[in-house]
């Protein structure tokens, strides 16, 4: 079994990359999707041959990773009412430490408000914010600036994907010697990305449709540390299925954000767990390890 999900971003139509797949010869280039689903079900196939988990690749190429797999994350939308986000984040905070706010919404206040509210609500927690590219040049640094002051643990693509290497080097050169860290996210799309804004970021959210393969993210996460960046792994929505395969690249990622099944009403997976501390469980089968319900 393998998946990999459609998102709009990509533009690409569920019923076309269908019918590509059924064709009895392949094109040389695929869809993202096609591409990463042909090569989990690939690794999945060789995973139940050898008994395997998906993680056993990702070691040959990565080596043993130096610690264990990081804690859990909930990602939280941009609110619309605030007192009922406080109680959301303070009842997810007391299982999970590592929350993710999405900001980005076009208002300044509300996503300053946003980190306010979600550190009195959680004052332990690790906070990690994601911008989704929101703020323009002359906002993202002062913004960064004012976010600071609440501890954040990084912020996440400040500023559009359009810009290239020269916006990411002027905000940089915008910014204190003591800010939180920046990380890439949609600015990145694989390893080859990577080179250019090295200098810029202190690291790169990795999501295996970004990459377009588990072994392209694998390779994403070796060019990463030879840039001495941190590693966030990160999901689309998607099911057990696709989240499970993601979280065998864990204990190579500093952070993670894999709750994306958590937002899919139909999961028909069992996969990934997270205990009552928040910590990742894995399944204990081979290949990806999910297993239909």
């Amino acid at each position: 079994m393998a998946e990999a999900p459609f998102v709009p971003y990509y533009g690409e139509d569920p019923e076309q990359t269908l019918a590509i797949l059924q064709r009895s010869i392949l094109p040389p280039v695929l869809p993202r999707t096609a591409s990463l689903a042909l090569n989990l079900l690939r690794h999945d196939i060789i995973g139940h041959a050898t008994q395997q988990p998906l993680s056993a690749f990702a070691r040959s190429a990565l080596g043993e990773p130096v610690r264990q797999p990081p804690p859990g994350c909930r990602s939280f939308s941009i609110p619309t009412d605030l007192t009922v986000f406080a109680e959301k984040v303070s009842a997810v905070a007391e299982q999970f430490r590592v929350l993710k706010l999405k900001l980005g919404s076009g208002d300044l206040g509300l996503d300053l408000a946003t980190v306010s509210v979600a550190r009195m609500a959680a004052p332990d927690a690790y906070l990690l914010i994601d911008v989704n590219g929101g703020w323009d040049l002359l906002e993202a640094a002062p913004m960064i600036e004012k976010i600071a002051h609440y501890g954040p643990a990084l912020i996440e693509q400040p500023i559009h994907h359009r810009h290239g290497p020269e916006a990411w080097e002027e905000l940089r050169s915008n910014l204190p010697g003591d800010a939180p860290p920046i990380f890439a996210d949609e600015s990145i799309q694989s390893a080859a990305d990577i080179p250019a804004l090295a200098d810029f970021i202190d690291g790169v959210n990795i999501k295996l449709l970004k990459c377009g393969s588990f072994d392209a993210a694998v390779a994403a996460i070796a060019a990463a540390r030879q840039h001495s960046l941190q590693i966030l792994l990160g999901c689309m929505i998607e099911s057990s299925l696709g989240t499970t395969a993601a979280a065998h690249l864990a204990p190579w990622a500093d952070w993670i954000d894999l709750d994306g099944h958590f937002y899919v009403a139909n999961d028909d997976f069992t996969g990934i767990q997270y205990d009552a501390r928040g910590e990742l469980v894995m399944p204990d089968h081979p290949g990806i390890g999910a297993t239909a319900k």
